[in-house]
């Protein structure tokens, strides 16, 4: 069903931001098979004053005035949209999803994109659903997209419970956000995220270097890898963590604040055993990941991350890591990671999960992380979409 079928992608991120998500993994790999379109990030946060935001501005309106690109190497074009980031009236998210509508219809045109699959990350697509002449539309829901710090999530909930109901499948990443729409569309299924297994497995190579940054650092090394936001990641609840344990290095590898300008580290930057690397590239986190004896997903507790999976949990286990993580119901069924509530109890997990290197548990570990791969999920999308395909022409007219 998916070999060969026109996407446009309605996505809630950049093609090129620092951190790559489940939208752009993914879309890359169909785009070995598919010709893709993807749209970025719409703006559902209203901007700030931060550095972050006004290049991201700048970036945006520069990428406008470009048009569609096409990445290099790749059967996948780009489009920066322009609209306003104004959701709180029915009259500002109606003026949005006609600009939207149009600059995307008008760029299908122009790439001759008749029948494609309607794929989208957010609920503003809504707008979309039924006027590009497409032969599925997907709601891929890897976020509660409301619950996040600064987004207007009474505009976004309307605009979901719209897109639930045009939509002919929804793909929901955890059981949160599988249950909460289950019952608005019969054809909602729960597909977690997932890693690529052998990308990581670099780390247990014992050929593949270790990062320099990693070899200065005192071991043994706690770490995190992904995005630095207050929103996601509880930082004085680690930096508490780090205190307790001064013998080890802490190291958080990620962009500060994108998600969320406000964004403080300054607790953290404060402790001597505390090492912020910054953002490094895709391609080199495993070598990275070789130098840190425990993964931690130190995530605060809220209604965002109780309906998130984290994607760096099996690329955690495909480097053979034990995992300490804080008690995210997502992943609560892993067996895999070690969970604790409070600084303490996470204190004394990161000390037991670096006892537990034998060779038969990294074994575990990759073996679990194999069972979640990229190649895998392809082939559930694909069986998904034959069948809401065959559903939907049974419902056509001249099949009544």
């Amino acid at each position: 069903m998916l070999k060969g079928q026109d996407i446009i992608c309605i996505s809630s991120a950049d093609w090129d931001a620092a951190l790559w998500t489940n939208k752009q993994h993914l879309m890359s790999r169909l785009a070995e098979t598919n010709r893709v379109l993807y749209v970025e990030s719409v703006g559902l946060r209203r901007p700030t004053l931060a550095p972050t935001d006004r290049e991201r501005i700048a970036r945006r309106l520069r990428h406008y005035a470009e048009g569609p690109r096409k990445i290099a190497g790749m059967n996948l074009y780009v489009l920066s949209p322009l609209v306003i980031p104004l959701y709180h009236t029915e009259f500002m998210r109606r003026f949005n999803g006609w600009l939207l509508l149009n600059e995307v219809r008008r760029t299908a045109e122009r790439l001759k994109m008749e029948h494609p699959i309607l794929w989208s990350y957010i609920p503003n697509a809504y707008a979309l659903s039924g006027h590009l002449g497409e032969i599925l539309t997907i709601y891929h829901c890897v976020d509660d997209l409301g619950s996040i710090a600064g987004i207007p999530s009474t505009a976004v909930r309307k605009m979901e419970e719209r897109f639930l109901h045009t939509a002919d499948a929804v793909i929901t990443t955890s059981r949160a956000l599988y249950d909460a729409r289950k019952g608005t569309n019969r054809n909602t299924y729960l597909f977690t995220n997932v890693a690529d297994a052998e990308h990581f497995g670099k780390a247990l190579r014992a050929d593949y270097p270790i990062a320099a940054a990693m070899e200065a650092i005192r071991r043994p090394v706690a770490g995190y890898v992904g995005a630095l936001d207050a929103y996601k990641v509880n930082f004085p609840f680690l930096a508490e963590v780090a205190q307790r344990l001064p013998q080890w290095s802490f190291v958080l590898i990620g962009p500060i604040g994108q998600g969320q300008p406000s964004t403080d580290l300054g607790l953290l930057k404060a402790l001597p055993n505390v090492h912020l690397l910054g953002w490094i590239d895709y391609r080199d986190v495993p070598a990275y990941l070789k130098g840190f004896d425990v993964a931690l997903i130190p995530h605060l507790l809220s209604d965002y991350t109780t309906s998130s999976f984290p994607m760096k949990l099996y690329e955690y286990l495909a480097a053979g890591r034990p995992v300490v993580s804080t008690p995210l119901p997502a992943i609560a069924d892993v067996d895999m990671v070690r969970f604790a509530d409070s600084p303490e109890a996470f204190a004394n997990a990161i000390v037991a999960a670096h006892q537990e290197n034998s060779p038969e548990l990294v074994r575990r570990r990759v073996a679990e992380a194999k069972q979640h791969t990229w190649e895998a999920r392809l082939k559930s999308f694909d069986e998904v979409l034959e069948r809401v395909y065959l559903q939907r022409a049974a419902r056509a007219p001249d099949h009544e």
